[in-house]
């Protein structure tokens, strides 16, 4: 294996700040979609739109970021995207109705993406794949854990002074991450050269990369279990504050308190990699999240309110989503090395598409009970469990 060139530690922290920026701007503003709901006289369907269309945007963004990146350099379009989501802020906080909020949740999304594609490209062009899985597990606990102050802060800051000052926390919050960007995300020359290519070359790039069964066998782990982290995101403020009838600042300690034990899977899976390897990692993953879906049903049928009970079952499911994070991404991008960028880019299209599927499930499906949110999160990992299995079957001939 080729020798990496040493990766530079301010830039591996700009890189980790700028996915805990995006990650944040998906978190701190749900406790206050029932505010927001009240605010514009709208319905709870309409609001929780302003996640689906982040997350379209999201996806949108991911589909070409890497092809741009590859064309035009990746830190102008590391810096370009970062700075899009810094107007769309704006944009948020001046709103003036639900519409306008829609519009620029997805802007918003379209430039926070870019991030987590190009970065998570850049330290596997930096490191061997056993070091990434190591950078990647210190990441993923990072992205717990500091996203997960995000909806405590934002409870508070919308019982402070109202919904708004939600996404103004946001532009503050993305602001520094373009100003950090843009003075310390450099590359080394070798991995920012740009790849010319048609929209035709790009197209079926991406259909190699989708053709390559060990990239589909681990990619899709982490983008089903988003799918319903999602779901949770979006039915959960609703729940917490119409059903339990906690307070919004409340709401986001449990939340808090739930994302906390993402990091705790983190952590652990480096070691359950290093103990079992990765394939038996990510299938207890699927078992732990399943787990969490059978605890919430149980929860429905004999403490439906209460948040304690909720919030454990929520736990489990997130621990079981942070085992599979790093075992998933560094053996997704593995296969590939001169076009990294491309695959990163793929596979954050294939993340975005299930949390998007994950919003829209929860605005469909939506009864204010538990009942939907924990057939969901059960039955989409066991199909998903089913799925790797036969991969990995079908791979073995």
């Amino acid at each position: 294996m080729k020798e990496k060139r040493p990766f530079s530690l301010e830039l591996s922290w700009v890189i980790t700040y700028a996915v805990i920026a995006y990650l944040i701007s998906t978190d701190i503003y749900t406790p206050s979609m029932p505010s927001i709901t009240r605010y514009f006289g709208a319905s709870e369907d309409l609001i929780q739109l302003t996640m689906v269309f982040f997350m379209l945007g999201s996806l949108s963004s991911t589909l070409c970021s890497g092809a741009l990146a590859e064309n035009f350099g990746r830190r102008r379009i590391f810096i370009g995207g970062q700075f899009l989501a810094v107007l769309a802020s704006l944009l948020c906080i001046v709103a003036q109705d639900p519409y306008t909020l829609i519009i620029a949740r997805f802007l918003q999304g379209l430039g926070c993406a870019v991030s987590s594609v190009i970065g998570f490209s850049a330290v596997q062009d930096n490191y061997s794949p056993k070091e990434s899985a190591k950078i990647f597990s210190v990441m993923g606990a990072a992205f717990a854990v500091i996203p997960a102050l995000a909806p405590t802060l934002g409870g508070h800051l919308d019982q402070l002074w109202g919904w708004r000052s939600n996404f103004i926390a946001i532009f503050f919050f993305l602001s520094c991450s373009c100003l950090l960007s843009y003075f310390f995300f450099h590359l080394p020359p070798k991995n920012d050269q740009r790849v010319p290519s048609t929209v035709r070359q790009v197209l079926k790039t991406y259909a190699s990369i989708l053709k390559d069964k060990k990239f589909l066998r681990y990619g899709m782990v982490n983008s089903i279990l988003i799918s319903g982290e999602w779901c949770y995101l979006t039915i959960l403020p609703f729940y917490f504050i119409q059903v339990i009838g906690v307070s919004a600042p409340v709401y986001g300690y449990y939340l808090g308190a739930m994302l906390v034990c993402y990091a705790i899977g983190s952590y652990l899976a480096n070691k359950l990699i290093e103990a079992i390897g990765h394939d038996k990692t990510l299938k207890l993953a699927f078992m732990i999240s399943i787990s969490g879906g059978v605890g919430l049903i149980i929860t429905h049928l004999f403490f439906p309110k209460s948040p304690e009970a909720v919030s454990i079952c929520i736990a489990i499911y997130l621990i079981g989503q942070g085992v599979s994070f790093t075992p998933s991404i560094t053996k997704t991008l593995e296969s590939f090395d001169r076009i990294r960028a491309s695959a990163s880019s793929v596979r954050s299209s294939m993340n975005a598409l299930f949390a998007m599927l994950g919003t829209l499930a929860a605005s469909f499906f939506n009864d204010f009970t538990l009942v939907p949110l924990g057939l969901y999160i059960i039955l989409l990992p066991f199909a998903g469990l089913l799925l790797f299995s036969f991969l990995k079957e079908r791979d073995s001939f």
